[in-house]
């Protein structure tokens, strides 16, 4: 959790210290029997070994081979994940604490340089900038983890008999931070995973839970709450600006390849291009930048090749590098828990994965390390959190 935040190589000892461990244990022969059982756990594994079998028809090896090794998480963490024995509510409980303590740490801190000089990043948002955050500046992911915590949190509400009121109510204030903070850092997906994840399933346990009222008051506060972000918080105010200000100039020549939601909309039309002219096996996933580049050669040579992103859409992204089996398979895998009773019964775990299925649209998000630490990682959480064990 700390390597997330501050340290790439402390992120990748933390993975091998949690896949090491899960393969140390003597209980292989009971955890291949689960891991057999559990659809979504040999799912995730066959996620990495599709594209690691198109490395037989990349030409591209060096770049196969450093997609390989962002990915390898996903072949190996869903069997060291399968079971742990001894793991208890309260071990969530403390986890969850933990998760949101960094985050509201890291999130005072990204914060804090807004404070310290708010003209100066105000014109740095009108450049489509934003502030400083933990996780190595990648403010799309760290807004994810940020969203994530608040799935946490409201899970950690569902059973709010479990811990003291001192913490019930230093998480709940912890929580108004992360809505405040997502709004002044203005990353579009921590704002899409608050609206369209976290406050329709915060209202729906409230009126789950006989707090109709609340319920009433909470739906009327969220459909407030933009409204007043745009007239007190600057930075939200000049993101949302940007963005109408995007929209409606990206066709002029003037302004041809400088908008980053046109070029990642450019890098998923040279994806679906790749895939069609591809469609069995794709081209190998060590070639789809170079495959995609003669996309944009032909069809948008005005966005610098610094701005050809590798198709930002996972099931563009699979297609083109391995197939239509590719394809096929991550949707399952992506779709897998909405059709899982143990799913269906944890409701934050579910708006987990379709928070992550909505950013997958537009998102190669296991295909960076900081993206399948926070799809692998949590996703095989909740799954060891909420799968019923066979006594």
């Amino acid at each position: 959790m700390v390597g997330f935040l501050l340290s790439r190589a402390l992120l990748s000892i933390g993975m091998i210290t949690v896949i090491a461990n899960g393969f140390l244990q003597g209980d292989l022969k009971e955890r291949v029997g689960v891991f057999k059982k559990d659809y979504l756990l040999p799912g995730i594994t066959c996620l990495f070994l599709l594209p690691f079998i198109s490395g037989l028809w990349s030409s591209n090896q060096s770049a196969w081979l450093e997609m390989m090794q962002d990915m390898l998480p996903l072949f190996l963490l869903p069997f060291a994940m399968t079971i742990q024995k001894g793991f208890e509510r309260k071990h969530f409980f403390y986890f969850a604490l933990v998760w949101m303590s960094l985050l509201f740490t890291g999130s005072l801190w990204s914060a804090a340089y807004y404070l310290s000089d708010q003209e100066s990043y105000q014109a740095l948002y009108r450049l489509s900038k934003t502030l400083p955050t933990p996780a190595e500046n990648d403010h799309i992911r760290f807004s994810m983890a940020i969203v994530i915590a608040l799935l946490l949190w409201l899970k950690l509400e569902e059973w709010k008999s479990s811990f003291s009121q001192l913490i019930k109510w230093t998480s709940r204030v912890a929580a108004a931070w992360f809505v405040i903070y997502l709004h002044v850092l203005g990353a579009k997906t921590g704002l899409m995973g608050l609206y369209v994840v976290v406050l329709p399933l915060f209202i729906w346990q409230l009126y789950r839970t006989g707090k109709k009222q609340i319920a009433t008051a909470a739906l009327i506060a969220a459909f407030c709450l933009p409204v007043a972000a745009y007239y007190s918080i600057p930075t939200f105010r000049i993101r949302l600006q940007y963005v109408l200000f995007e929209q409606n100039n990206w066709q002029e020549k003037q302004f041809a390849g400088s908008f980053s939601d046109v070029n990642r909309l450019a890098s998923i039309k040279s994806g679906w291009h790749v895939f069609q002219n591809n469609w069995l096996k794709g081209v190998g996933y060590g070639d789809i930048k170079e495959e995609a580049a003669k996309w944009y050669a032909a069809n948008a040579p005005e966005i610098p090749s610094s701005q050809q992103f590798l198709p930002l859409n996972l099931w563009m992204l699979s297609g083109s590098g391995a197939g239509i089996a590719a394809v096929l398979l991550f949707t399952v895998v992506v779709l897998l828990p909405f059709f899982r009773r143990y799913w269906q019964q944890n409701k934050q775990a579910l708006a987990f994965v379709l928070f992550m299925d909505l950013v997958f649209l537009y998102e190669s998000t296991i295909n960076d390390q900081f993206g399948v630490f926070l799809f692998c990682f949590f996703i095989l959480y909740w799954n060891l959190s909420i799968r019923p064990v066979k006594q």
